[in-house]
């Protein structure tokens, strides 16, 4: 009985969205297969329409004008740009584009034009591309009313202004000496690695945890607060109340991936580890109104993209075999490069299992 007003912490609902080390330029500038898109509008041109036409370079059919080059090295990142200024480095890069056509003539000579994973990745960069290309008539930041930017800042209180928040685990035992006990083995196990803390965590939660009701999520309380966040509902603030206060300044005083002192509360001794820290925020609508207008913009942006996808799907009927997809097996949760142990490990973290 004395575990129950922290079962809340299991039930915690979601909160609705608001309305409304890099290559050196020398390896990037030496890789043969990478060749810079050309926007279709090319920035301001230092050559006549006639030196845009002259041929440089000749491949088979395949020809490379003076007036690509220039497109080329303008697409280039700055860092890249900055490499070719002397008549031999442009000739160097002369030769990197040659080098592309010369592999690009030999890949599609042998058909690797209608291999799979071509053809896949060619739809995938249309995708892209048509995407793109629908959004150059989107919504515009300058067409957001100042009336829209304040009924958002009004309506969405909790995103701009909220308590430092933490969030934080806990196991329960009866007595302080078996605290302190545990708290200084899972701290000695895990050696200053917080990889090795979440493991030692994860395995003394169910071993020796007396709130049943948490075992299940590494006993994990959620992300709380001293104080309701601005519009939190009745069932936010009920969670956040059935919290021990003691539990909230410990956490609050501590690191993330760190255990704090043992906290007392009327359920008893709680060892503590922190996963996760907030800083508190307080903005007011003049600090706020460039990232709202932002914000808007993308909401109506998104609107519009969903739109689109409605007609098209109107246009293309869809149909799902629901029956089909439960054959699916699910994927293992391995990562990639990762061994099983350690992938297995870093799944089962106290931060991954509560949604804030």
């Amino acid at each position: 009985m004395v575990a129950l007003p922290l079962a809340l912490a299991c039930n915690k609902p979601e909160r609705p969205l608001p309305a409304g080390p890099g290559l050196t330029p020398e390896r990037a500038a030496a890789k043969v297969e990478h060749v810079p898109k050309v926007s279709e509008a090319q920035r301001t041109s230092a050559l006549t329409s006639e030196q845009k036409q002259m041929v440089v370079a000749r491949i088979g059919d395949k020809v490379i004008t003076l007036g690509d080059m220039e497109a080329r090295l303008d697409a280039e990142p700055p860092v890249v740009k900055s490499q070719f200024t002397s008549p031999q480095k442009r000739k160097d890069y002369l030769a990197k584009l040659v080098q592309f056509e010369v592999l690009a003539a030999e890949a599609q000579r042998q058909g690797l034009d209608k291999d799979p994973e071509v053809l896949e990745a060619m739809r995938q960069a249309m995708v892209r591309k048509f995407l793109q290309d629908t959004g150059k008539e989107e919504v515009e930041l300058k067409s957001v009313s100042e009336a829209d930017i304040a009924a958002y800042y009004q309506a969405n209180p909790g995103v701009f202004h909220r308590p430092e928040q933490v969030e934080v685990s806990h196991i329960l035992v009866a007595d302080k000496a078996t605290a302190e006990k545990l708290r200084n083995e899972i701290d000695k196990a895990s050696e200053g690695n917080s990889a090795k803390l979440v493991a030692a965590w994860n395995e003394y939660v169910g071993r020796y945890s007396q709130d049943k009701a948490t075992i299940q999520v590494l006993g994990a309380l959620g992300r709380v607060s001293l104080d309701p966040l601005p519009g939190a509902s009745a069932e936010e603030t009920a969670h956040l109340q059935s919290i021990p206060r003691a539990i909230i300044e410990a956490a609050l005083k501590t690191d993330t991936f760190s255990l704090a002192p043992v906290v007392q509360s009327p359920a008893g001794w709680h060892i503590l580890l922190v996963t996760s820290k907030l800083p508190a925020i307080d903005k007011s609508l003049d600090q706020a109104r460039e990232s709202i207008r932002s914000r808007i913009v993308k909401r109506q942006r998104d609107l519009r993209r969903e739109q689109l996808l409605a007609e098209l799907k109107a246009r293309n009927p869809v149909q799902i075999n629901e029956e089909a997809l439960k054959l699916l097996p699910s994927p293992k949760p391995t990562a990639k490069g990762v061994p099983p142990a350690e992938a297995a490990t870093a799944t089962a973290a106290p931060s991954s299992k509560v949604a804030p």
